[in-house]
């Protein structure tokens, strides 16, 4: 059909040649040409054929990759890098699954290049790096985690002309705004401290260009994945549809008070600064002092835990004869796929345990009355110097420099983002470790809500369901729940749909993956049973599940995420309980039997019900039924 279209088109152009050759004999290069083209129809086809093929090409990319010639650059930009960097991952799993050393570079040299790749194209990618640095799902080894590190809140900001001028765009009167120095800055925009109207605010300012990026950086990581890691668009896709509300931070403002609002019985341990101020681009809030939470608990693990007390921070896990635990200790090893082991170095003999059985057998990192035993013999020894420093000659030590708390403050985290989701209904889909802070007060302060999901009741219920399920292990109702949730895939194999929920909501330690690397697990799964979509609605619950046990992974604090969200989870089906039993009382109140103080009532031959009466919910028939026993009852029991 192009063809034969092509051969009308060239004669076309043959009978334009033919005339302007008569009406022109003097020109013989036309003549010439005509000539040509009446020789050759079928070279010219294939010219046309390949001018149309390239020009339908260069529309469709252009229109999937981002609508601009910026765009397109910024997709092949990405590709240069990706795709090699897959094949070389692929060749090493393939072929030296083994070869230590081989990973240790590749890993090096992979995560440098792909840190340098995202500062310079920023956008998204910036998003996958942070989740790279948050290690999210166990998936990255530590150097991918800690190159990527500086993207939780240490992207190079810009000029202040940028941001100036967007803060002049939305209609600030520029005499009233002072910014200050940078705080930080990430994907979207960058915070600086500054004054508003003679007061000390936080200035929270997006950037220009940055929806256009993020629109043609998330379709292009989509046509990555459908190549490379076709598990994943369904759940890139969701994302894709729920970061497009990131960018009206007027939305923002109503979220951050919400949830300020909502966490005030937490006041004393979590803090949520005020929202003042917003228009599209430009969010103006309280300013809180603090520390980055990973930084600010890594550094505290090196003053005060290392080598006392059994917490994993880093590349080694220290026991103590203090506390419970296997001793005298396990080494962390890489074995590059991906979660490593922990080598029991006893006089016993070398015995190789998976990561997920060494947290089994009590290497979730010490008890929260653990540390607190820990915290308080420290206190008592800085109480006792503090005493007697006039005879010891040591400093005051102040409150302030006690340990901190670690099994404490992951708790809490959970607790919080737990009501937020099963109470509240609304939660931040985006908590990695740059966006908690630590009061210098020693409170936990939460920013950047610029992800926030809602959750309808019914959903809660249903996510509610699939936590009890999960902390029961009762798998069939586990795979039940999720495919009646929305997962859908090929042959709809069961067993591997409820290993697929508890890797995505609960724990991907190695005995819910196969032995596997959580990655491997994924693909392998997708070739077993590929997965045709997801329970969109929960795709946000599952990242922020898997950004909390990555946090716990960094702090030595793994937990179970459905055993720590199992309280909300069953507060949630007792007042489902509560007002399933409120409706059907309510039922029952809409079908009382006839009262006598009902004006309009019901015929001999039929029936006739006021819109007021609560007869109306009742059947007509039974209505009759009830009057016509009521009337042929003459006895002393009649009406009781």
């Amino acid at each position: 059909m192009i063809r034969s279209s092509l051969s009308r088109l060239s004669r076309r152009v043959l009978l334009s040649s033919r005339k302007q050759s008569s009406s022109s004999k003097a020109n013989g290069k036309a003549q010439g040409s005509a000539t040509w083209v009446e020789e050759n129809p079928i070279k010219l086809s294939i010219a046309f054929g390949a001018a149309l093929t390239t020009y339908l090409s260069f529309h469709h990319l252009k229109t999937e990759l981002g609508g601009t010639t910026l765009g397109l650059e910024r997709s092949a930009s990405f590709y240069s890098l990706a795709i090699p960097t897959y094949f070389r991952y692929k060749y090493l799993q393939k072929f030296e699954p083994n070869n230590q050393q081989m990973w240790d570079a590749l890993d090096t040299d992979a995560s440098a290049s792909g840190l340098e790749k995202i500062l310079s194209l920023r956008g998204f990618y910036i998003k996958t790096g942070q989740m790279a640095a948050t290690n999210i799902g166990g998936a990255f080894p530590p150097i991918w985690s800690t190159t990527m590190s500086v993207l939780q809140d240490g992207v190079p900001p810009k000029d202040v002309e940028t941001v100036m001028g967007t803060i002049k765009r939305d209609g600030f009167h520029l005499g009233d705004v002072e910014l200050g120095r940078v705080l930080g800055s990430a994907s979207i925009g960058q915070v600086h401290e500054g004054r508003y109207d003679k007061k000390p605010v936080v200035y929270k300012i997006q950037y220009p260009e940055v929806q256009s990026q993020f629109e043609n950086d998330v379709k292009t990581l989509l046509v990555f994945c459908r190549f490379a890691q076709p598990e994943h668009v369904p759940g890139l896709e969701e994302i894709e549809r729920q970061f497009k509300t990131e960018f009206d931070y007027r939305e923002e403002l109503k979220h951050q008070n919400r949830i300020k609002k909502s966490l005030k019985k937490f006041e004393e341990k979590v803090y949520v600064p005020e929202a003042y101020l917003s228009t599209k681009n430009v969010l103006i809030q309280e300013k809180v002092e603090g520390l980055k939470l990973n930084e600010a608990l890594k550094d505290d693990y090196e003053r005060h835990y290392k080598g006392k007390i059994g917490v994993s921070v880093g590349p080694k896990f220290e026991a103590s004869s203090k506390f419970k635990g296997p001793k005298p200790g396990y080494i962390f090893k890489n074995d590059k796929s991906g979660l490593g082991y922990y080598e029991d170095v006893s006089e016993k003999g070398t015995k190789l345990v998976p990561s997920s059985d060494a947290s089994s057998a009590g290497f979730k990192g010490p008890t929260k009355s653990q540390m607190a035993a820990y915290i308080k013999s420290v206190d008592l020894k800085r109480r006792f110097n503090n005493t007697f420093r006039y005879f010891t000659g040591k400093r005051y030590v102040g409150e302030d420099e006690l340990p901190i708390n670690h099994a404490e403050v992951m708790d809490t985290l959970l607790e919080v983002v737990g009501k937020n989701i099963f109470l509240d209904g609304y939660f931040n889909g985006d908590p990695h470790p740059g966006n908690i802070l630590l009061l210098e007060d020693g409170r936990l302060g939460l920013i950047d809500f610029g992800q926030v999901k809602v959750l309808s009741w019914s959903n809660r219920v249903i996510l509610s369901r699939m936590m009890i399920a999960l902390v029961e292990n009762n798998t069939s109702e586990i795979a039940d729940i999720i495919i009646n949730a929305g997962y859908k895939t090929k042959y709809g194999n069961k067993e591997l749909a409820a290993k697929y929920a508890r890797v995505v909501l609960d724990s991907n330690d190695r005995e819910f993956t196969d032995g596997k690397h959580v990655q491997v697990f994924m693909e392998d799964l997708q070739k077993k049973d590929p997965i045709l979509d997801l329970p969109r609605e929960f795709v946000m619950v599952s990242r922020v599940s898997l950004m909390m046990r990555g946090l716990g992974k960094a702090i030595g604090q793994e937990r179970s995420i459905a055993k720590a969200w199992e309280p909300y989870a069953r507060k949630v089906m007792k007042m489902e309980e509560e007002r399933l039993a409120e409706l059907r009382r309510q039922e029952e109140a809409r079908r009382p039997v006839a009262r006598s103080h009902s004006r309009e009532r019901i015929k001999k031959d039929g029936a006739v019900v006021s819109s007021t009466s609560p007869w109306r919910y009742m059947n007509v028939e039974h209505n009759i039924e009830i009057i016509k026993k009521k009337n042929e009852c003459k006895g002393p029991s009649c009406g009781r």
